[in-house]
Formats: structure tokens, C-alpha cells, sequence
């Protein structure tokens, strides 16, 4: 027998060995989908393990909900009173009024009782003051109606459980704890108990945030005047982060000039919205990334700085793929990011002084030569790059890219709305956003108001003083 090996069997032991290659390879893609699979799977129950709660349901609405407050049997039931403050530091007595509301009825009316109601404050040192004020009530002999004095310091609706309510400074600086500082609404009174030793209830907190928000109030006038100084902005930054109202997914929409600020809540993530904001005559420059919405034949007319930083990421993304790829793919995209980040420091340089205005039109035109030649040419190989390649060049043909060059005054990054929805960020990961729309608006007027005042450089406490009294 020969126990030599011929050409034929080396040919056959090569054919098997590359089938059990190919074999091989397939069964690695199969068990790389499948780590791939179990790994997602791992990490959803282990969302679920952590057993989030919430005061709300998180995917589907209740058909029938139970109403709020106590069950039937369900703890003591007593009498809703208003809580007396422990210690009072000043009483004032109430003019008694001579005239009846409802009828006109002009005259001594009929004394049946003194209501009590009370404004706490806070003292210069953060000693809580209390006022009580004595509020005589009267009964019109004519119509029988029930007459209430009035003073300036109490609301016309502040009788019985609501009698007891946040003086000006008090509840600004309670706002400004949760809107600039970030605490969450439940740890407030919390904070107010270690400092001053005086209870507020988070319930207290949210209504009066209610009351102050309110349409016609003047904190509503205050952020239309907001949203009225954006339009005629001469740029505004505009950038969105995820929400929730109620179960709903929501986004919140954040628009900043070089002075102002607006936060608008949606439910929806549309051209429709952004119009709303900016308004049908805007004149200024859109600061943006390339979300598809900006995109929308509804914005054609308005002028668009896209985010440079944005773009930088996008290249660096590309240019990170094709590494390890035959071929030098990835050059094309450090060359795109590089032209990008000389666009930047060439602003940062005019802004600080390091260059002229005339310096910085001469090198804007090289950095705008450079950037056409990389996008005008011939298609490329590489999808990512090719892909890469369009999507720049259709920003690039709209003049969505260099207006910063035309205007130094232009930023070229939209940086300023990303620090602005940061604080919302937060919120989102300490809170459950809001229940209702209600919720979303009251959260998003204080909010503009109290960020817009930081911009200005003014004391956001003072500012809602203002818009409370």
C-alpha cells in the first residue's frame, strides 16, 4: 500500500479544512448575535429588578382611576381646618368693610364672625415671621351675601384650609431652591426644617408654584415678554431633551438668545413646535444640530447655523469605523473633523482678540475652500464616508455651515442649549418629570424665569418677588 500523499488528497484536505473555516465563522456570527440578544435581555430585567415607582403609571393610562385622598375606612376622618402656626409674631386687624360686593349695598353690615388667616415669611436673619391678620366677615342685611375685609397682603381666595399661605420671599425662595439649585420638591421642607425649623409641605410648594404660574398672572405676562425678546433675537440656540407628561412621552424644547431663556414642553417633536417658539417672523439665525425637523420645508426661510461640535462627532464617528479596514477610509473623516475644529478655534481667536476681523475673513476663506474641496468630488468608496460626504454637502450647499464667518457674533456651536436643558436633565433623573400638563407648564414658566435671570446676571429671588407682590 502507498503511504504517499498526493497533489489530489492535499487539494481534498484543504477543501475540508476551508469548509470547516467557513463553518466555523458562521457559527461565531451565530453566537455574537446571540450574546448579543442575551446581554439586552440581561440588562432590561435588570431594569426591572430595580422596581422603579412612580406616583403615576408609566406606559398605560387606568381606564377607571380611584379619585384621590383616603378610602373608605381608611384612617381618622376629621373636620378640614386650617393648621394655627405655632408662634405669631405679629396681628393686624382688618378694616371693616361697608360695602357689600354682590348687591352694592352701601352701609353697616351685620358682624357674624373673625376669620383668621396667616402669611409666613421670611425675616432679614431667616427667622420665620408669622402674621396673622383678623379678618372680619359680615353678612349683608339687604342680600344676606358674606362680606370679607380685604388687605393687600392676602388673596381673596385665602379662607379655610388655604387660609395659611407662602409670603413673597418665602415661596421665591423656595422656587429658586428647585428651579437653580435643584433640589427636588420633597427634600425643600426638608432643607427649610434644618435651617429655619419651619415645616412646608411639598404640597405647599407645588400649589403655590400653581397659583404663581397661572394664566394672567403676572409671571405669565413675564415669560410672554421672554418668548416676545427671542423672536427679535438676532440668533437663538434651540436643542431638546426627552420628558414625560403624565404617561405620555414629551420633549422639552429649550431656546436661548445671548440674554434670554425659554423652555417649552411637547408633546410632540415637530417642526410645528419649534415654529411656535421662534414665531412666523423670525429674522435671526437658528442655532442647531441636523435633526430632521430643521430640515422641514416649513423652515426654509430661516436662516441656520448648524452645530459645529455636532458635525466634529459625527466625522470622529466615522473615521473611528473605519479603522482597521483595508484601505485609509478613516482619513476622510479626520480631515472633514479637523477643518471643523479650525472653523471653531478660528472664533474662539476673534472673540479673545488673537486675530482682526480682517485676519479672520482671510482665513475664513481657506477654511470654506478646504471644506469644498472635500465635499465637491468624486463619490467614495467607503458607504460611512459617502453617507458622511452628502449629508455635509447638503447643509453646505443650503448655507447652513459658515454664516459664523460672515458674523463673528454668530457662535458656531450650540453649546449655550445644551448647558441650558442640563439643569432639566437633572431634574428628569430626581424626578417623575411632570403628571399633568399642567405640571409641564408651571415647571416651564418658573423655569425660564428663574434661568433667564442668571443669564442677566440678576438674583432670581428678587425677580419672583417682583412678579409675586
Amino acid at each position: 500500500m502507498d503511504s504517499k500523499v498526493t497533489q489530489k488528497d492535499l487539494f481534498e484536505i484543504i477543501r475540508r479544512q476551508s469548509e470547516q473555516i467557513d463553518q466555523l465563522i458562521a457559527q461565531n456570527k451565530a453566537l455574537q448575535a446571540e450574546n448579543a440578544r442575551l446581554k439586552k435581555r440581561i440588562e432590561e430585567l435588570e431594569r426591572r429588578a430595580r422596581k422603579y415607582t412612580a406616583p403615576f403609571s408609566r406606559e398605560t393610562r387606568t381606564a377607571q382611576p380611584k379619585s384621590p385622598g383616603r378610602r373608605s375606612g381608611e384612617g381618622p376622618f376629621a373636620h378640614k381646618s386650617p393648621p394655627t402656626p405655632q408662634q405669631v409674631t405679629e396681628t393686624v386687624q382688618v378694616a371693616t368693610p361697608n360695602t357689600c360686593r354682590r348687591c352694592g349695598f352701601t352701609g353697616p353690615l351685620i358682624f357674624t364672625r373673625h376669620d383668621k388667616a396667616w402669611v409666613t415669611e421670611l425675616a432679614p436673619q431667616n427667622a420665620v415671621q408669622v402674621t396673622e391678620y383678623h379678618v372680619p366677615v359680615m353678612d349683608c342685611p339687604q342680600c344676606h351675601a358674606v362680606v370679607r375685609g380685604d388687605h393687600p397682603a392676602l388673596k381673596a381666595d385665602q379662607v379655610g384650609a388655604t387660609a395659611h399661605r407662602l409670603g413673597p420671599v418665602l415661596h421665591a425662595t423656595l422656587q429658586t431652591l428647585h428651579h437653580e439649585v435643584g433640589l427636588p420638591v420633597r427634600r425643600i421642607g426638608r432643607v427649610m426644617e434644618l435651617l429655619t425649623a419651619l415645616p412646608v409641605t411639598q404640597s405647599a410648594i407645588t400649589q403655590a408654584a400653581q397659583r404663581l404660574a397661572a394664566d394672567g398672572h403676572p409671571l405669565t405676562a413675564h415669560v410672554n415678554a421672554l418668548q416676545a425678546d427671542l423672536q427679535q433675537a438676532p440668533f437663538v440656540h434651540h436643542d431638546d431633551t426627552g420628558w414625560r407628561v403624565g404617561t405620555q412621552n414629551a420633549w422639552v424644547g429649550a431656546f436661548r438668545s445671548a440674554d434670554t431663556v425659554l423652555f417649552r414642553a411637547n408633546l410632540q417633536h415637530t417642526n410645528v413646535e419649534l415654529r411656535e417658539g421662534l414665531g412666523q417672523n423670525f429674522a435671526g439665525v437658528l442655532i442647531c444640530d441636523r435633526f430632521s425637523s430643521y430640515d422641514s420645508r416649513f423652515l426654509v426661510g430661516v436662516k441656520q447655523q448648524k452645530c459645529l461640535a455636532h458635525l466634529i462627532r459625527n466625522a470622529d464617528e466615522v473615521a473611528a469605523g473605519e479603522q482597521g479596514r483595508p484601505g485609509r477610509g478613516e482619513v476622510y473623516g479626520q480631515r472633514v473633523a479637523q477643518v471643523f475644529r479650525d472653523g471653531i478655534r478660528l472664533h474662539r481667536d476673534v472673540t479673545m482678540g488673537g486675530c482682526t476681523r480682517e485676519e479672520y475673513a482671510q482665513q475664513g476663506e481657506g477654511l470654506t475652500l478646504r471644506l469644498d474641496a472635500l465635499l465637491n468630488r468624486a463619490p467614495l468608496k467607503s458607504k460611512s464616508n459617502e453617507r458622511l460626504r452628502l449629508g455635509i454637502l447638503k447643509q453646505y450647499v443650503l448655507d447652513r455651515l459658515w454664516r459664523f464667518l460672515k458674523d463673528p457674533d454668530i457662535p458656531p456651536t450650540n453649546n449655550a442649549a445644551e448647558r441650558s436643558l442640563r439643569t432639566v436633565v437633572m431634574a428628569r433623573k430626581v424626578s417623575q418629570c411632570s403628571k399633568n400638563a399642567v405640571g409641564a407648564q408651571t415647571y416651564m414658566r418658573i423655569k425660564s424665569t428663574v434661568e433667564t435671570a442668571r443669564l442677566r446676571g440678576q438674583d432670581p429671588v428678587a425677580v419672583l418677588i417682583n412678579l409675586i407682590r
